[in-house]
């Protein structure tokens, strides 16, 4: 079970990293675009194709790990909670209030 936890909290890791790297370059390339195209200066033709590869192959990263992470969230919402009662340990008793 302790492995499970592990490999679990090893692949949320892993996924927020793949999606935060993916977010970065998907900004940054488009910001670079977008700049030099208001700006009205052309980018060089190899630096265009560059960033649009960049931008391509981040894509499905980010969908990917975006996808992986809603599934994983349903999955973990579905896992029963231990909590006292399910322990077999007895909620201690409130105690009245003497007016």
């Amino acid at each position: 079970m302790k492995e499970t936890m592990k490999q679990a909290e090893k692949l949320e890791k892993l996924l927020n990293w793949a999606m935060g790297v993916s977010v970065a370059l998907l900004g940054i390339s488009s910001a670079i675009m977008s700049i030099a195209g208001i700006a009205g200066f052309a980018l060089p033709p190899l630096l265009l194709r560059a960033l649009g590869i960049v931008s391509l192959l981040s894509l499905p990263v980010l969908v990917y790990s975006t996808v992986k992470k809603a599934l994983n969230a349903k999955e973990a919402a579905k896992l029963p909670v231990k909590t006292a009662a399910t322990n077999g340990v007895k909620k201690p008793k409130k105690k009245k209030k003497k007016k």
